[in-house]
Parts: C-alpha cells; structure tokens; sequence
C-alpha cells in the first residue's frame, strides 16, 4: 500500500487531545510521557486564548490525561518505500488464444489500479527472438522491454508494448530470462538501496530450453532455477522473486521457485476466469511486495523532533486507529527502527506486517512530537 504524505502540524492545548484514535487508547498511552516543551515548532500553534485547530476536542473530563502532559502532535501519513517490479511475462506459443487476452486485460486492470499508484513496474517478454547472441546469456534478458516507470504514468507504455506483442516460440527459456531480470533487479536495488526491489515470474508452463547445459548447469533444472532465485533473495539488499502460474504451469515447479525466491508459495491461476483471477494474483503479489517500511519524517531527519518522540498508529479498514509499541526485537506486534539511534526507516513488525498485508485497506499515520510508547 502506498500513501502520499500529509501533514497537519498542531499544538495541543490543555485538556485538549487530537483525535486520531480511540480516545481513552491514546489517552492512557500518552498519560504522563509528554511534556510542554516536547512540541515541534510551527507556525500553526495555538495558546490558550486561541480557537482550537479543527480536528481537537475536549476528552470527557473523567480521561485522567494531566493538563501538564500535554505535548505537541504532528500527525502524518507514512509515505511507504517504494517498490521497484519487474514483471517477466511468458510470451511462449502456449500462451496463445484466451490466455493471452486474459492476460493483457487482467495485466491492464492491475496497472490502472490507484492502490498502486507510484510502484515502478518494468516489463519484459521471454523467449526473445532468436539472434546471434548466445540463447544461455542472462544479459540479453537483463534489460526490459519497458523501463521501469511509476504507476499510473507507465501503464500507457506497457499496455503499448502488450498490444504490440504476440505468443511465439517453442521453448520456455525460464532460466535465462529469470537470471537476467535478476540482475537488473540487484542493479536496480544497488542503485536505490532505500529501495525495495523484485522480480515476478509469470508462466504457463515450466522449463524447456536453452539446449544443452549452461555454464555448466541444466537450464531446465528446477533446482537450477530456483537456486538462481535463491541468489536474489540472500542479496544485499535482497531481490525476491514471486511467481504467478496460469493455467498449465507445472505447480511444484513454481511453488519450489517462489519458496526459494523468499515469497512462501507461487499465485496460481485457474482457467475458470483467467483475467479477473490474473489481476486478483497481482494486487495479491504486489500488495505483498510493498514493503512494511516507511520514511523518517523530515522532522526527525532534521533533528527539530528526537527519534525518541516518535509513534506510529495503524488503522485497519474502517476501524478505530490503535497505538502501536516500540519493540526493537520484534517479538510481537509493534515496529522498530531499522538503525537504532540513526533511523532512515520505520519498520513494522513481521506479525503487524502480516495484518496489514492481510487487509484490503489498512493506514499507516505516524505521530511527532510526544515521548515513544515502548513495549
């Protein structure tokens, strides 16, 4: 999930709470951890002679929150890390007829989805015509037919290059054409470390092609393949690899690449309504690649507020907003900071990430300005 970030710089007055969440939760939580000197500066604080700012109401008087504790809030919404998606699509003769329609509807419909708005998405057609370059080369599948782009922009040059193609070839040269989006996918990664970055396989079959043995493997190995995928998910920083396998795809192949890959199991399609069913595996997978990271405020990075007055609030579908704790062993739920004493990123914990890759919506707000609630 990607959000914009918005900010509303406000000063609590006594007695006086902003409401983003449950009030007694953030009441009890915040009770006694700030002070009036904690606040942020801006020119959008209030005195106690002053209107309070919209969004601040006065808590039942039986709250318990001490007029002394009250502290400046700075409330924004987590801009996410961004995510860099090469899309290796299966383009074999296989695919030809209904699959292959199916495919650029449901692929359409994913691009032209605001929920992943600003994910950068490149896409590259395997096999590749036949040239002179040797059919083994990784190389010559590194770089995609369309350049990675943020969506919405790119989606018109990708839906282009799908219109432009068409199923051909005999051979399903998965080895080649994973190995080579691979290591655009480490470049990529390389180049933009605060980046994340992937790879997704998407196939009707399973291996078949190059001929022969390369560098001394069989290209046509799944344990070849995946260990190929093991390689980019132990990089650093790690590159996994999902896998969505249409109707025809050899299961244990793909489930046996996309656990290498670092992903759990591969998305499969069945032939009962291939492009709602394609476009559902990738909202599933690309909701799953966004990672669970967010940006330091500017505010923190600055040093105006101390990586000790940061909280983080999490907001699932249409519920009430609950205060999450800092837990820097991520034993439970909670979030941590990636460089503890020198953050670039708010990182969730694996079983709040799980919950919130489980929603179909979910928020990510982060509050400035009082003392960090650890667990």
């Amino acid at each position: 999930m990607r959000y914009s970030r918005r900010k509303s710089a406000m000063r609590s007055l006594p007695f006086r709470l902003l409401l983003v969440a449950p009030l007694g939760l953030l009441t009890a939580a915040l009770h006694g951890a700030c002070s009036p000197d904690s606040g942020v500066s801006g020119s959008t604080a209030t005195t106690g002679d002053q209107e309070p700012d919209a969004g601040i109401l006065d808590p039942p008087p039986d709250t318990g929150l001490d007029p002394d504790a009250a502290c400046a809030l700075v409330t924004e919404e987590a801009v996410s890390v961004p995510l860099n998606l090469y899309i290796l699509l299966d383009k074999s003769s296989s695919m030809a007829g209904d699959k292959w329609a199916s495919a650029k509807v449901g692929l359409t419909a994913f691009l032209n989805d605001a929920r992943f708005a600003g994910t950068r998405v490149a896409l590259r057609f395997f096999p590749r015509d036949a040239d002179a370059v040797p059919a083994c080369d990784q190389n010559a599948y590194k770089e995609p037919t369309v350049a990675y782009g943020p969506l919405p922009d790119s989606a018109a040059a990708i839906v282009q290059a799908l219109e432009a193609e068409a199923p051909d070839g005999f051979n399903t040269p998965i080895y080649p054409a994973l190995g080579g989006a691979l290591l655009k996918g480490i470049e990529v990664a390389q180049n933009n470390p605060d980046q994340a970055s992937a790879v997704l396989l998407v196939t009707d079959g399973q291996p078949q092609g190059p001929p022969g043995t390369c560098s001394g493997v069989n290209p046509e190995d799944p344990a070849v393949i995946a260990n190929l995928a093991s390689t980019g998910a132990e990089y650093n920083p790690p590159v996994f690899t999902y896998v969505i396998g249409l109707p025809g795809a050899a299961q244990t192949f793909a489930n046996q690449v996309a656990a290498a890959g670092g992903t759990g199991q591969a998305v499969l399609v069945s032939a009962t309504n291939v492009a709602a069913e394609f476009q559902d595996a990738l909202t599933k997978v690309t909701g799953e690649a966004l990672p669970c990271e967010y940006e330091i405020p500017s505010e923190v990075e600055s040093g105006d507020v101390a990586i000790t007055s940061v909280n983080v609030l999490l907001t699932l579908g249409g519920g009430e907003p609950a205060l999450l704790p800092q837990d820097a062993t991520c034993d439970g739920a909670g979030w941590r900071y990636d460089v503890p004493g020198n953050p670039s990123h708010i990182t969730l914990c694996p079983a709040t990430c799980a919950t919130l890759k489980e929603q179909d919506s979910a928020k990510i707000q982060i509050l400035l300005g009082c003392s960090t609630i650890i667990e």
